[in-house]
């Protein structure tokens, strides 16, 4: 089993803007998970964009969410007054919206309105996603990992049964 190391960063106010400049470059040059909490409690992770992809083969399945809500005509309003910004770490959905810059990071929020992308360069590095997504897709690939053999592995194994008294006899 491969060790977890989380950095945890917790928010102790609303109205702290999260630099996501700081996350996103600390995810990237560790390659480990940061995860984002209020009042100690889990909220999203942005996790780096070679991790997801990892996940995500093994998983195969999309993770059981709603669809994105649609905006009613009062909302339009209250973003323009608010300056439209909705942090995805407070597990607002966000609708879609051009992209931001944070240093040299570009943030995209995807369809659903709550996963989020980073990309530096056209490359994606990191991923933001709901604590519960993460460890619901942890959860899948864990399970599809340990049921699958490569050939090579099955042949190896079909062997090492072959080679096995039958049971009862010493």
């Amino acid at each position: 089993m491969e060790d977890v190391v989380k950095i945890v960063v917790e928010r102790r106010y609303a109205s702290d803007p999260i630099d996501y400049e700081r996350l996103v470059s600390l995810v990237e040059s560790t390659g480990e998970r940061v995860v984002l909490t209020e009042q100690s409690v889990p909220v999203s992770v942005l996790l780096p964009a070679g991790k997801i992809a990892e996940l995500e083969h093994w998983v195969r399945a999309p993770f059981p969410s709603p669809g994105p809500e649609a905006q009613s005509e009062g909302e339009g309003e209250e973003k323009e007054t608010d300056g439209g910004v909705r942090d995805v770490g407070r597990l607002r959905v966000e609708a879609l919206a051009e992209p931001e810059e944070y240093g040299p990071y570009t943030r995209y929020v995807r369809a659903d309105g709550r996963r989020v992308s980073f990309a530096r360069g056209g490359v994606m590095v990191a991923v933001q996603l709901d604590a519960d997504e993460v460890a619901w897709l942890e959860d899948r690939a864990m399970h599809a990992r340990q049921g699958y053999m490569s050939p090579a592995q099955a042949a190896a194994f079909e062997e090492f049964l072959a080679r096995q008294p039958p049971v009862g006899e010493p």
